[in-house]
């Protein structure tokens, strides 16, 4: 990015590096119950933490995936969380939308999360209409299908987070008592989802 030079005026409509613009209405704090709203988003993404924490290894082992085995499965969470959440926050901080920077990941994540939840649930029926042997102990179609359920909540999961607090933070526009009352209604909700 090329420093502006004294006969060329800066376009203030442009964002820059610089000068990130909140989505709060002109730099003012937004009302607690608008942050309230958007902090209950964590109790989903806590939701789907807990969800994968409680059933992961016990629905692989009823699809017959041996206990060894079931733990590489556990990698995506560390290897989303180190590519997606780096990757989304740097996008969603530069982010021209007209519906604000942060709402287009906070709704493709929330939609990647309903499509997760959807896959792991019925992962059983989906493997079995797409041929599994229900007689058989390990059913591989329904573990592919719940794998790949598994990695798309995690990412989505990682997806929402940042996002998240991020917009809590634009919605407080540097009001450091904001700020603290938006992060306690983001862990209340953390406590709810879990």
């Amino acid at each position: 990015m090329e420093a502006p030079s004294p006969t060329k005026p800066i376009d203030p409509t442009k964002p820059s590096i610089t000068t990130l613009s909140v989505e709060g209405s002109q730099g003012e704090p937004s009302p607690l119950r608008k942050m309230f709203a958007v902090a209950s988003i964590a109790a989903g993404i806590q939701f789907g933490w807990a969800l994968q924490l409680s059933l992961l290894t016990p629905y692989v082992q009823l699809l017959g995936v041996p206990h060894a085995a079931a733990s590489f499965i556990w990698l995506c969470g560390p290897i989303s969380g180190l590519v997606v959440q780096p990757i989304v926050g740097y996008y969603s901080d530069r982010s021209t939308s007209r519906y604000g920077r942060r709402r287009p990941f906070i709704l493709g994540g929330a939609v990647a999360v309903a499509i997760a939840v959807f896959l792991i649930g019925y992962a059983a029926d989906i493997g079995y209409s797409a041929g599994d042997d229900i007689t058989k102990k390990t059913r591989p179609r329904a573990v592919a299908v719940f794998v790949i359920g598994f990695w798309i909540l995690d990412v989505a999961n990682n997806m929402l987070q940042g996002p998240c607090r991020a917009f809590l933070a634009d919605l407080a526009a540097g009001d450091q008592r904001k700020t603290r009352i938006a992060n306690g209604f983001f862990s209340f909700f953390m406590a709810v989802g879990n």
